[in-house]
């Protein structure tokens, strides 16, 4: 299944790179792109907003939404 969050605070490829690397921490696959600030992740079951923000705040200053 498949999950799209808003993430702010993404300015540059750097930023693009260390997303998208914590987020396959906790997704089998990630997607993440600087326009739009965008990640869609690949999941067997629905990862909960929490546990997103949480592998994020590991890599930068990074705010994230559900879409």
């Amino acid at each position: 299944m498949q999950q799209t969050f808003e993430i702010a605070g993404m300015h540059c490829g750097g930023c693009v790179s260390r997303v998208t690397k914590a987020l396959k921490g906790v997704a089998q696959d990630a997607s993440v792109t600087l326009d739009p600030p965008r990640a869609v992740i690949e999941v067997a079951a629905p990862l909960a907003l929490e546990a997103v923000q949480a592998a994020l705040a590991r890599a930068g200053d990074f705010k994230v939404r559900a879409l």
